[in-house]
This record gives C-alpha cells, sequence and structure tokens, in this order.
C-alpha cells in the first residue's frame, strides 16, 4: 500500500502561502494549518480563491454555532478505562490535543462540504443572518502540535500508523493521530478500543448524518456565498489537476465526517 499524501508543511511556505496559512490559524482560531489545506497547497490559486469566499464564514457567530452543531455526535460508543499509568501533566495535554481537534474538525467539514457543493453546482447562496462577527485570533491555552512524522517515528509506532491508515482505507493518517502518536501508549490503548467501532453500522451511518447535517447547515446558515464552479478551476487548470482537486476535497470531507466520530470516542476515553 502506498503511504503518504504529498502536503505542504508551514514550515516550507513562503510568500502570499505564508499569510494565507496565518489567515487561516487565525479565522479558524487554531495554531495549526489542517492536513487538507496542506494538501490543497499544491493548487494554491485554487486555495486562495476557495478560501477568500470561505474564510469571511467562519468569522461569523451563525457558523460558529452552526459548527457546535456538528461537535460530540450521539453515538453509543462505550469508553474503557485506561489501564495504564497516566500522570496529570500527559493527561492535560491530551485533553488539549483531543479538544484542538474536535474544536476545528466541525469547522473544517463546514468548509469541505461547502466547497464540495460548490464545485458540484450547488452554489451555496449565503445572505443569512450573521448574529455578529468573531475576532480572528488563536484560542489561548491551545497547545503547540508536534505531528510524528512516520519515517521518523519508532517501529512500534510505525505499525500502529500502517494500522490505522489501512482500517481507515486512506494513503495517510490524519493530522489528529499524527499529533496523538507522540503519547503512543494512549493511542495504542485507544485504538484498540475504537477500531472495531469503524466496522459497525452506526459508525457509517453517523459519518453520512454528518455530512447530510454539515449539507443543511452550510446552505441554511452561511452569511456569504461559495458559488465558484469547476469551469473556475478550468480557467486555471488542465483536466487532470481539477479532477486532482475534486478528488481531494471529497475525500476530506469523507475523512473529517469520520474525525469528528472520532474524537468523541478519544475525548470520552481521555475524560
Amino acid at each position: 500500500m502506498r503511504f503518504g499524501i504529498p502536503e505542504v508543511f508551514e514550515d516550507d511556505v513562503t510568500g502570499s502561502l505564508h499569510y494565507l496559512y496565518e489567515n487561516m490559524k487565525h479565522v479558524l482560531k487554531v495554531p495549526i494549518v489542517n492536513f487538507m489545506f496542506r494538501t490543497l497547497a499544491h493548487y494554491d490559486a485554487f486555495l486562495h480563491m476557495a478560501w477568500k469566499q470561505v474564510g469571511p464564514n467562519m468569522l461569523t457567530v451563525t457558523v460558529e454555532n452552526a459548527a457546535k452543531e456538528l461537535r460530540f455526535p450521539n453515538i453509543s460508543f462505550q469508553a474503557p478505562k485506561i489501564n495504564f499509568s497516566l500522570d496529570d501533566l500527559h493527561r492535560s495535554q491530551l485533553r488539549d490535543v483531543i479538544f484542538l481537534f474536535n474544536y476545528v474538525n466541525s469547522k473544517l467539514l463546514l468548509i469541505s462540504i461547502a466547497w464540495e457543493e460548490s464545485l458540484g453546482y450547488r452554489p451555496v447562496l449565503g445572505g443569512k443572518e450573521t448574529l455578529g462577527i468573531i475576532q480572528p485570533g488563536i484560542l489561548e491555552g491551545l497547545p503547540n502540535i508536534r505531528f510524528v512524522q512516520f519515517k521518523q517515528a519508532t517501529p512500534f509506532t510505525q505499525q500502529l500508523l500502517m494500522d490505522i491508515m489501512r482500517e481507515k482505507r486512506s494513503y495517510d493518517v490524519a493530522s489528529d493521530y499524527r499529533a496523538l502518536a507522540n503519547y503512543p501508549e494512549f493511542l495504542h490503548f485507544s485504538w484498540r478500543h475504537i477500531k472495531p467501532f469503524l466496522q459497525t453500522n452506526e459508525y457509517t451511518l453517523k459519518k453520512h448524518e454528518l455530512r447530510r447535517k454539515a449539507r443543511e447547515l452550510v446552505h441554511n446558515r452561511f452569511p456569504y456565498p461559495v458559488t465558484f464552479t469547476p469551469e473556475h478551476l478550468h480557467t486555471l487548470y488542465n483536466p487532470k489537476e481539477v479532477a486532482g482537486i475534486l478528488g481531494v476535497i471529497y475525500m476530506f470531507s469523507n475523512f473529517i465526517a469520520e474525525l469528528i466520530i472520532d474524537g468523541e470516542c478519544f475525548r470520552r476515553i481521555i475524560e
């Protein structure tokens, strides 16, 4: 199985892409640039255009409230009791990491679905009440995130990440899991209990329900329009590249819906 989806990390960006990354972090209020954006940065003209339409929505109270409706999905997952020593410092760090991703993933699902809808000729027309504007800026107290790189990981962690990738039927491992890989004992314990839940009908149905709910929210809550079409992309890219952009967005909208469920499982375990 091939491992690794090409991405542009923060340390490697300069110029306008650097400023775009910084704007994304301050608008989404988290100290990281998500995997979806790092992948789409290979199509930076598209990313600038697409973010320009969706970004203002993310600074409204209306969309902040919409994102809350996607967090904490109602699932039957029963959190196991942690059966190994976890001191207060590491427990606090894990809570912060899990909170960060649970906070931002619901926003990312709205973004990816809005882009998916717009490129599927189902434009988000906007015009909804804003209920106020949110001040941009990273939330205080969020941790600096270090992503474990597969090639630098221990053999134990590499095997764990490969198993996650296989079960997720993906070419790579989400940022959430790469961040939690800094705590391999916790990740191994949690994954052992989350993995069987992935195979259930409930998990599949909940993923589709989250995507459906996100689609409803972007059309009924977004104050500002998201209306670009594949024709806009064809003015910038060749057909193969346009297909690549469409594929990345659809992949991540599915990916992120799953991560909202996984994040709720992690939250229950650490709590």
